[in-house]
């Protein structure tokens, strides 16, 4: 063996040694070892001259740097020793105990952080949920609420921002869904007896019968059997997109989704409805109003980017991965941080959701998720708005 080809397996030893010690806290006096071992089983090629490979610990830094309190906010904080194998802190401004792992999706998982990265990963990659579940081992009730806790995470992130600049609003039209609102006590395994259960689409006066995911309602064309979902998004891709009623949009689901979360000095484009037009002019915003099968390509004004967003959740909706209504808002939400981050690496883009921490936000528990009903502006006694 040659001194390049020796220098090539301590370079491999290095880097595998580095990538299994991310949570030791003495990194520097395990890589002295390594570097004993390497010499005694002759790979060094210079013996007694060993040049290690440089690396800077994580750890480096104290625990609590970069750290803030999940209660409150603040960096105000100091180590309190450890529980059930993790550091424990203590902020001192609103006497909070926490842990590493508290306020992020991890809180109160036993799954080891290597499936967790596997799953968001995944979810990254539009995988579905028989793929992650598959993946990372899991059942498709457990699959399917971390992937609703990732939803909630990323909601909570982005609650209470603000559009500004030229912003695009559209609406477009889906078919009530509620898969997963009947029997789903049986995906976890538990037998009740369903016969007094009322599903949702009878609850909700949608329809008397069970419909089948992809076929056509019951009523051709724009009905109260439609979902109206209005989005806009603006010139920094930041996107805001939720359910405001059944049937043809109106000015008052429109106040509904968008009233305080655009920028008064932003201007408005919008298509030709009677709602859009009474929305931007009630809220004071300045406005175009093109028509949506002409102009919707002209000039600097335009809904280029909002129709493409509404293709893109299309494709969705229409397979067999479509989403539950009463989920609509989540869904649309994560496909708009995807798209504001699109420019990052996979692995910056992991890293964000791994670390992710919203002061005051707690994680969606399973128990939230499985009482996650339809919005309130879809019930039937808010079905009329003008």
């Amino acid at each position: 063996m040659n001194d390049k080809e020796k220098e090539q397996i301590a370079l491999e030893i290095y880097q595998q040694l580095i990538a299994a010690l991310e949570e030791v806290s003495d990194i520097p006096a395990v890589v002295g070892i390594v570097n004993n071992l390497i010499e005694e089983n002759g790979l060094s090629p210079k013996k007694g001259n060993i040049i290690p490979l440089e690396t800077k610990s994580k750890h480096a830094i104290s625990d609590t740097t970069a750290r803030v309190c999940p209660k409150c906010g603040s960096a105000n904080i100091a180590k309190n020793g450890s529980s059930y194998g993790k550091k424990r802190f203590h902020c001192k401004d609103c006497n909070a105990y926490f842990c590493t792992s508290s306020g992020k999706l991890t809180q109160g998982s036993s799954t080891s952080q290597k499936t967790w990265n596997t799953f968001i990963e995944g979810m990254l990659c539009d995988d579905s949920l028989p793929m992650l579940a598959d993946k990372c081992n899991l059942s498709l009730s457990t699959a399917h609420n971390w992937r609703m806790k990732l939803f909630s995470q990323v909601s909570n992130s982005v609650e209470g921002k603000i559009l500004k600049g030229v912003i695009q609003e559209d609406e477009f039209y889906l078919s009530a869904n509620f898969k997963g609102n009947w029997k789903s006590m049986l995906n976890l395994g538990i037998k009740k007896d369903y016969s007094e259960i009322v599903p949702d689409y009878q609850k909700y006066g949608f329809r008397d019968y069970p419909h089948k995911r992809g076929s056509q309602d019951s009523q051709r064309g724009l009905s109260k059997d439609k979902i109206c979902i209005a989005t806009a998004i603006d010139d920094s891709r930041s996107i805001i997109g939720k359910p405001i009623g059944r049937g043809n949009v109106n000015s008052k689901g429109l106040s509904h989704a968008f009233t305080g979360k655009m920028d008064q000095s932003s201007i408005i484009v919008i298509d030709k409805s009677k709602g859009g037009i009474k929305f931007a002019q009630d809220s004071g915003l300045a406005h175009f109003a093109l028509d949506a099968k002409k102009e919707s390509r002209k000039g600097t004004y335009n809904l280029q980017l909002v129709n493409a967003l509404h293709s893109l959740i299309a494709t969705k909706t229409h397979s067999r991965a479509c989403f539950a209504t009463k989920n609509a808002e989540a869904y649309i939400t994560w496909e708009a941080w995807k798209l504001v981050n699109r420019k990052k690496s996979i692995e910056e883009k992991k890293n964000i959701l791994q670390t992710l921490l919203i002061p005051g936000k707690s994680i969606t528990k399973n128990k939230e998720i499985r009482q996650t009903e339809l919005p309130a502006i879809l019930h039937p006694e808010l079905n009329n708005l003008v």
